[in-house]
């Protein structure tokens, strides 16, 4: 996947293992399901994704950079 993000430098992309050492940085964040995305803007959480699917996720990163 990270090969067919390369058209957005300017984002940063951010991974959480979601193991046991993580476990209670995962819950503070509100993860649940896994994958999850969390697209941040001036710092704050305005989309999140969750599941596999490609086009979601393209979509979600575009609408937020067009707003």
């Amino acid at each position: 996947m990270s090969s067919r993000l390369n058209k957005y430098l300017d984002v940063v992309f951010l991974k959480l293992d979601c193991n046991q050492d993580n476990k209670p940085l995962a819950k503070e964040l509100g993860i649940k399901v896994v994958p999850t995305f969390k697209i941040l803007k001036d710092k704050k959480v305005v989309k999140e994704v969750t599941g596999a699917k490609f086009e979601d996720l393209v979509h979600a990163i575009d609408t937020v950079r067009s707003s």
